[in-house]
């Protein structure tokens, strides 16, 4: 039995570093891979504990110091180790889904702060900035890529499109982190309670089902916020404070509402019997094709104020 458990112990570690290398070699799988990094720590912290976890988390972090250096150490310690011992913690602590998502959440922004702000010490650069050497970097790139599409464009047209794009991303990573931060979490907690449901022995905080996930009205006062920044933006177009507050907390409230309109799809679709696999392939399709998404997000703020759910009255249940 003891073999068993040492066994378990080393392959969810080993798991946790492939993935860490296979999302520093393979660039596509990036973005899949860092939102799942937390979870073969959480594994192994809901199975074997906090100190095991712990461990684990060493462990792992020396693993990967020794094979590729101290700054992939750094990025391995704070996006999979650590975040994956605080939410491991969080999951066997926490009994309410809400509370657990709501704590992760701020775990997750947590660990992410730590990270930039250890990039910003390390480097000398301001992470939430598009440094120019970067800016000229990126505008090459989309000059030779319209260039090879036989699309011609003055270098001033892309410069210009670039510089604008960067500054938009410098204000908009506040709310970039949040959403990002919103997603790993959640990410994190589908695929451990997913496991867990096939494998079984631990009992972990549950939500709701996602047909009957509906944000209060109080949400509105945001709203408000949010269109009183804009105006004061547009008053005080020197002070950028207003402008970065007024898109970064539009930008959250998007996200919100987008899940709400998600939601709503698919209590539509559950109750029409549509097949779960094609639910889940419509539901992405529509979270990430921005037009639709725009369409879903106004309708979540109908949702909100007025309970479609409970108006609409359907015919199959």
């Amino acid at each position: 039995m003891k073999g068993k458990v040492i066994f378990e112990w080393f392959f969810w570690i080993l798991l946790s570093v492939l993935m860490f290398m296979a999302g520093i070699e393979i660039a596509f799988l990036s973005p899949l891979i860092i939102l799942a990094a937390p979870v073969p720590l959480m594994i192994l912290v809901c199975r074997q504990g906090v100190r095991e976890g712990t461990l684990g988390a060493v462990f792992g972090t020396l693993f990967v110091y020794v094979i590729m250096g101290q700054v992939s150490a750094f990025l391995y310690t704070c996006e999979f180790a650590l975040l994956g011992l605080l939410m491991g913690i969080l999951m066997i602590k926490i009994r309410s889904g809400a509370d657990y998502v709501i704590f992760a959440l701020l775990a997750s922004l947590a660990v992410k702060m730590l990270m930039m702000g250890g990039f910003h010490y390390a480097a000398g650069v301001n992470p939430f900035m598009m440094t120019p050497e970067a800016a000229q970097g990126l505008a090459a790139s989309v000059s030779a890529a319209l260039s090879q599409g036989g699309v011609s464009v003055s270098p001033e047209s892309v410069n210009e499109y670039v510089e604008t794009m960067a500054q938009t991303v410098s204000l908009m990573m506040p709310a970039m982190l949040i959403l990002f931060a919103a997603a790993d979490t959640m990410t994190g907690y589908v695929l451990t309670r997913l496991y867990f449901k096939r494998v079984g022995g631990v009992k972990l905080p549950a939500l709701p089902p996602f047909v009957h996930w509906r944000f209060p009205k109080n949400i509105f006062w945001a709203l408000l916020a949010a269109l009183i920044l804009d105006m004061a933006s547009k008053a005080f177009p020197d002070d950028g404070l207003y402008r970065m507050l007024s898109l970064n907390l539009m930008e959250v409230l998007r996200g919100i509402f987008l899940v709400e309109g998600l939601s709503l799809l698919w209590y539509f679709m559950s109750a029409y019997k549509v097949n779960k696999a094609l639910r889940v392939i419509l539901t992405l399709f529509c979270a990430f094709f921005a037009p639709v998404s725009y369409v879903l997000s106004m309708i979540g703020i109908f949702d909100i104020w007025y309970d479609l759910r409970r108006r609409i009255k359907l015919r199959r249940k």
